[in-house]
């Protein structure tokens, strides 16, 4: 009988498991593969979510980027930014994972690897987790297990269907290649339409996807060999396309409910104008260890702190920016109009929140301030 069963070993329920055991919790993580595992995702962490991590992440980092530069190929627009520090750490998302869970395990929690989760039973006082190996049982659960959350399920919430589509893959290249994208996190936007594609480079490959803010979207894999093309990338090995869901809105009703807390992508908590999920995964996973501690445990005290703690730090942030990406994916006529003359100043922002030294918040989207925007255009 443990303290707090954790499903899913990623950033948000390893940080969850260190906090949580820091404080003397008795903690089970359960992992459905064996680390380290693949992982689908670009692998970027973002400086904003280095600041946040309670270990060194460089023996898993393997690139930093200073620059990132924003294409419109298209429109014939682009823009780059550069900052005196690193602004995205590039990791394989196997080594990070693998960190994160280490440092959990040297605090004390106890780790089920290569257990998939048959099925979860929420009762008064214990919620009990069912996987292929054993019954693993505690006071509370954390939904630590992504978009498709089996733990969400079982507690009640509908599926999140404000999910998007993308495809990456790890490119092996030679080293002029490697060298032509060093240094620099790179966005191409309307590829495709309504998306974006990506490179990120690594220690000895460049990560490379795609992806679409519109649901149901099938051509991303044909979208993917284009785009390659289009950056004369020659791939120098056989390729392994991963495609992922990534939740960009959280979902319906609360995100606490009983003996359940979600957090990452379980909740819904990924970035809507970039798709990044790993800060608020990690964020969200101090924020219920936080709650559980405070709490002392009481359902009904957890779960309302829980809820308060998500409202102030990362669902305001997050509704900003929703309303922001709707402008920016949903009118890409009126986004190139302001483009054209404040793309700089946007690029700027945005870097400068991926930095952790800005919010959403800050952009003014009334139509006041839009008008302002247009004007000098």
């Amino acid at each position: 009988m443990y303290d707090v069963v954790i499903v899913g070993s990623g950033p948000a329920g390893a940080l969850a498991a260190i906090d949580l055991a820091r404080h003397g919790a008795r903690v089970c993580l359960i992992e459905r593969a064996g680390h380290p595992r693949y992982k689908a995702c670009g692998g970027g962490v973002l400086a904003r979510a280095a600041r946040l991590l309670p270990v060194d992440p460089t023996p898993a980092v393997d690139h930093v980027c200073q620059s990132v530069e924003l294409r419109f190929p298209d429109r014939n627009l682009s823009f780059r930014t550069q900052r005196g520090t690193p602004v995205i750490f590039m990791t394989m998302r196997s080594e990070f994972d693998r960190l994160l869970v280490a440092e959990a395990v040297r605090c004390g929690t106890i780790l089920r690897e290569e257990s998939p989760v048959k099925g979860v039973a929420i009762e008064a006082d214990r919620v009990t987790v069912q996987t292929v190996r054993e019954q693993v049982s505690g006071r509370f659960v954390i939904a630590a297990d992504g978009a498709d959350s089996v733990v969400a399920r079982a507690g009640g919430w509908p599926a999140n269907h404000h999910v998007i589509p993308s495809v990456e893959c790890e490119v092996p290249v030679d080293t002029e290649t490697l060298a032509r994208f060093a240094g620099i996190a790179r966005f191409d936007m309307d590829h495709p339409r309504h998306g974006y594609s990506w490179v990120f480079p690594k220690k000895e490959h460049l990560s490379v996807g795609v992806l679409s803010t519109r649901r149901g979207n099938t051509g991303l894999r044909e979208a993917f060999q284009l785009y390659l093309r289009q950056l004369d990338i020659e791939p120098a090995g056989t390729l392994e396309l991963h495609g992922a869901l990534i939740p960009v809105r959280p979902r319906h009703d609360v995100l606490a409910r009983g003996r359940v807390l979600l957090i990452g992508d379980a909740a819904g908590l990924a970035d809507p104008i970039t798709a990044e999920g790993i800060t608020h995964a990690v964020l969200s996973g101090q924020l219920a260890a936080r709650a559980l501690v405070e709490g002392e445990l009481d359902a009904a005290t957890v779960a309302d702190r829980y809820c308060r703690l998500l409202g102030e730090s990362i669902l305001g942030e997050l509704g900003a920016a929703w309303r922001l990406a709707q402008l920016f994916y949903g009118y890409p006529l009126l986004r190139n109009l302001l483009f054209r003359s404040h793309g700089q100043r946007f690029c700027e922002k945005v870097t400068d929140i991926m930095m952790g030294e800005r919010r959403y918040a800050d952009f003014d989207l009334s139509v006041g301030g839009l008008v302002r925007y247009l004007k000098p255009w």
